[in-house]
């Protein structure tokens, strides 16, 4: 018995569309990532950027800490970087509200760095609400202490 070309057409198409739609829209770095966030409790941005961090697919261990001041001493963030919280992602500190394209190319990069950061709280990035509005500049820090531009967005 042959299949027909109607046959085998519908068969390429039920394919097709199950290779399309059975994979995730994550990419696979942050689908296996593991990221920590230390933040303030009384913070609400924060916890917005936990949401936007498993939403992405990281699973997220939150630990909220009464002294941010102190983590961001023991992780060494310049002061000129410092945002409202820091995570830990893959052996890399991230600070502040980072878009998930620094992430990705941080972990598929892997450079020889202590970490990225996104200073302040830039209105419209991840977690804060509203539109982003300028062009953000996302550092990396050496392990020196010294930083330079990662990338901007």
């Amino acid at each position: 018995m042959k299949p027909n070309i109607v046959t085998a057409g519908l068969i390429l198409l039920a394919i097709g569309a199950y290779v399309l739609t059975a994979g995730s829209s994550e990419p696979a770095l942050v689908k296996e990532a593991q990221a920590t966030v230390l933040y303030d409790p009384s913070c609400g941005c924060c916890t917005n950027h936990i949401a936007y961090l498993e939403r992405a697919g990281f699973s997220v261990d939150r630990q909220s800490v009464q002294d941010i001041g102190a983590v961001k001493e023991q992780y060494e963030i310049p002061a000129d970087l410092m945002s409202c919280h820091t995570t830990l992602v893959e052996g890399y500190v991230v600070e502040g509200h980072m878009p998930l394209e620094a992430i990705e190319k941080l972990l598929e990069e892997r450079p020889d760095i202590k970490g990225i950061a996104l200073p302040g709280m830039p209105h419209g990035s991840p977690g804060m609400g509203g539109n982003k509005n300028e062009t953000w500049t996302v550092y990396a820090i050496e392990k020196d202490g010294s930083y330079n531009v990662f990338m901007e967005l």
